[in-house]
């Protein structure tokens, strides 16, 4: 009965590491079973096919540092403070990702938008509600740190989706070179779009 009632997270967890690894397609559920070491009629319990894996991967994979969902919750008093800070934890997710894996797998959620956003309309559904909500907390904190006198922009929205364009566009890059040091290197920069420009 324990290893049964934690099934559905080992599924998640594997399915994680898997599709990073090798991508949705080449994946298949006697696989991820294999990994979760549950039988396929466990995984048929919990999830109608792989599709519907993948869509809960992709909930609990699209905001690697947790920051995002507690800014969407409330927003910080010191927002630039704080975007410093996410850039930090996310390149340290990945630094700490690289150590354990060998080598730069880079943002599950950027592969596999590569990957399917052009094959799958329901998995592209949601991969560009997910985008789409990741801009939105940008604009939002950009928002407030130009209302506390924090920073000067033109529009918190525009400037959102470049800023989340940049990060995972970093991320595509970090993993076709296998080198994360791109990401670190270009923090100053992100700063710079968000109208920062006394870094200190």
């Amino acid at each position: 009965m324990g290893r049964t009632s934690d099934a559905k997270e080992r599924l998640i967890s594997n399915a994680n590491d898997l599709f990073r690894d090798r991508g949705f397609e080449s994946v298949s559920v006697a696989k991820l079973c294999a990994a979760a070491a549950v039988n396929k009629g466990s995984f048929y319990y919990f999830f109608r096919s792989k599709t519907d894996l993948l869509l809960e991967v992709i909930d609990g994979a699209w905001d690697e540092t947790g920051m995002l969902t507690l800014w969407e919750k409330e927003l910080p008093p010191h927002p630039i403070e704080q975007l410093r800070k996410y850039f930090q934890e996310l390149f340290a997710c990945h630094y700490a990702d690289r150590e354990s894996a060998g080598h730069v797998r880079g943002s599950l959620f950027g592969n596999l938008t590569l990957e399917l956003s052009g094959r799958d309309p329901l998995i592209a559904s949601k991969l560009n509600a997910l985008l789409r909500r990741e801009i939105d907390i940008f604009t939002k904190l950009l928002a407030e740190a130009i209302n506390v006198g924090e920073t000067r922009l033109d529009s918190p929205n525009e400037t959102a989706q470049t800023m989340v364009a940049c990060l995972h566009g970093l991320l595509i890059l970090a993993k076709a070179r296998d080198d994360l040091d791109i990401l670190p290197n270009s923090e100053a920069e992100l700063l710079r779009l968000a109208g920062v420009v006394h870094l200190h």
